[in-house]
């Protein structure tokens, strides 16, 4: 089962968040249809969203877009503070392999950026943008923490695709470093930097999160929260009605003169939404008011 743990390490001065994300991305793949080093990039991405969503508090957000000019196209993945993440990439039927393993750089590419932007629930949106740097998702997102948050960190993120297009293992770590921490704590993780090369090595040959965090930082560490997590897209009829009302009573009207109808899908779920010529025409005179 998926689950998040957050926790702090060596007398407080490091926190850490670490995920096992199998059945999330498994169930990325069976919506989408992913090809297996697109479901690579994709659950890797959907990881680093739910991390990332675990810093955030109450019904904080964020939307993490990825454009790396590659095959696969723009990645997308939205996550929160309750452990729910949800995302789609544009091309799914995506797959490159080198040496017998998955290649997310040839998937991804590398010439493009990652925008996250966060709802903090104020009067504007917080975004960052950086120039994608490798390809290799790990080392973007441990720079992004450096350059747009100021925090050095380390990020390690390991999946295993079958041909078969199951997802045997998913998952991952951020570490950080607090204001506080020491130059011996700067020493520690680069001397682990090595051991956490390959997330999904961790998660084949430990049982647990708790068994990982142990490995890393020994009886140095404290929990201080573990959650379930999973894939939820929180889409709606409403919701899209809402969305077909911005459209404005014209191009409704327009809709409905010409198709008497109306479909809509959802980009994180592929759930449809049909409207028939009487829902479109309260919604144009909802439009109107």
């Amino acid at each position: 089962m998926d689950y998040l743990i957050k926790a702090m390490a060596r007398s407080d001065r490091v926190r850490v968040y670490l995920a096992r994300t199998t059945d999330i991305t498994n169930e990325a793949i069976k919506i989408h249809d992913l090809w297996p080093s697109a479901a690579s990039v994709l659950g890797k991405t959907l990881t680093v969203a739910l991390l990332m969503g675990a810093m955030l508090k109450g019904d904080e957000a964020l939307t993490v877009k990825i454009d790396g000019n590659g095959p696969i196209g723009l990645v997308i993945a939205d996550g929160n503070a309750k452990g729910e993440v949800r995302g789609y990439v544009t091309n799914p039927h995506v797959h490159f392999s080198k040496e017998g393993k998955l290649d997310d750089v040839s998937t991804l590419g590398y010439n493009g950026y990652i925008d996250v932007i966060k709802d903090l629930k104020l009067k504007d949106f917080y975004s960052t943008t950086i120039p994608l740097q490798t390809g290799d998702l790990a080392k973007d997102f441990t720079y992004y923490f450096a350059y747009s948050e100021q925090t050095p960190t380390l990020t390690s993120l390991g999946a295993v695709i079958g041909e078969d297009n199951k997802c045997w293992l998913c998952g991952g770590i951020i570490i950080q470093l607090m204001p506080d921490a020491t130059e011996e704590d700067i020493e520690f993780l680069e001397f682990k930097t090595a051991v956490l090369s390959s997330f999904s090595g961790l998660l084949s040959e430990n049982e647990d999160l708790e068994t990982i965090l142990k490995m890393i930082f020994a009886d140095d560490y404290r929990i201080l929260e573990t959650m379930d997590v999973r894939f939820h897209c929180d889409c709606s009829k409403e919701k899209f009605a809402r969305g077909i009302a911005t459209l404005g009573s014209s191009e409704i009207r327009d809709i409905i003169d010409t198709d008497g109808k109306a479909e809509v899908v959802c980009h994180y779920c592929r759930k449809q939404y049909h409207y028939s010529k009487e829902e479109l025409e309260e919604i144009e005179r909802e439009s109107k008011k």
